[in-house]
């Protein structure tokens, strides 16, 4: 579950004006303000905070930093110099925001209509390990998945239902046509060779304006505002609620919540993730995806996630 601050000592940092300068944020100060245990581990170079469950882990001159358990990448890495650590305001805006005070739906809003995003199509197989391409089990995925939810009580559809190629900007609009209230980009992952040994499970939300993507190439020719950005708080909800569910699910390697500025994530105006679910590319991994046992297994975590950020936003 998310967890949020409560009580007299869940102080929020006021937030700068759009016109100055975002400084960074001393975490010391911000820790004491919250409430939140400080301890600085010299030998590892890690920086944890600590609050009634809540647990804040930053790797010092990183980018690393795990919520609650969970991989989470920052948008610039935190700082720890002669004694002093410090954090973006844009993380603290943008990644710790959304977890400790978790987003509501507006007016009693419920979440009752789900698009399915199977990645690739036609002419865009995806990746390919031997006979295998990754179009094939995306959309495999997304109808195991699309049987879950809907006996969970949801209405589902899908952005494409066979081996068909959708151009990208076309899928969010599926989306918007059907009035769904989340967008799920449904891929899996796959390196070259020299690198075959990685797997693992990772999800990617939009990078909010002014920062820069974990995801390599991800960012094209601006850093500004999107569609998208209008989400951003349950966009990072959301992935991490995902990440959460597949890690535990699954028992797979956490890659993290990661942040790219994905086409079909820019343009989705509803709450939106990518789900790299597994790594075709690796031996183990690869031969679990091609099975559809361990695809429920997959669609089963996901759906949990859904549940999850539902049961937070819908309080």
């Amino acid at each position: 579950m998310a967890f949020a601050l409560s009580g007299p000592a869940a102080t929020r940092q006021v937030l700068p004006s759009r016109h100055k300068p975002l400084s960074p944020l001393r975490l010391r100060d911000w820790a004491r303000a919250n409430g939140f245990q400080i301890q600085w581990n010299e030998r590892d170079e890690i920086l944890q905070l600590s609050r009634d469950g809540a647990r804040l882990v930053f790797k010092a001159n990183s980018r690393e930093a795990r919520i609650n358990g969970v991989q989470v990448w920052l948008l610039k890495p935190s700082e720890y110099r002669d004694g002093v650590g410090q954090l973006s305001q844009l993380d603290l805006n943008h990644t710790l925001e959304p977890l400790l005070h978790p987003p509501r739906n507006a007016g009693g809003w419920k979440i009752r209509r789900i698009c399915l995003d199977p990645g690739h199509g036609g002419k865009d197989p995806g990746y390919r390990v031997g006979g295998h391409e990754e179009q094939r089990y995306t959309l495999a995925l997304a109808y195991e998945l699309k049987d879950q939810l809907t006996r969970a009580g949801f209405k589902v559809s899908l952005t494409r239902t066979s081996d068909a190629f959708v151009d990208l900007p076309a899928r969010p609009a599926v989306a918007r046509k059907a009035g769904a209230d989340l967008f799920i980009s449904l891929h899996f992952n796959a390196t070259d060779g020299a690198r075959g040994d990685a797997r693992g499970t990772e999800v990617y939300c939009l990078t909010p304006a002014g920062a820069s993507s974990t995801a390599a190439g991800s960012d094209g020719p601006t850093t500004g505002a999107s569609t998208g950005n209008r989400n951003n708080g349950k966009n990072l909800l959301l992935a991490w609620q995902m990440q959460k569910a597949l890690v535990r699910g699954l028992g797979t390697e956490d890659r993290g919540v990661r942040r790219a500025r994905f086409a079909v994530l820019r343009d989705a105006p509803m709450p939106a993730v990518l789900i790299e679910a597994g790594f075709l590319s690796h031996p183990a991994e690869g031969k679990k995806i091609l099975d559809a046992a361990y695809r429920r297994e997959i669609a089963k975590a996901i759906a949990e996630g859904v549940l999850a950020y539902k049961r937070v936003v819908e309080r």
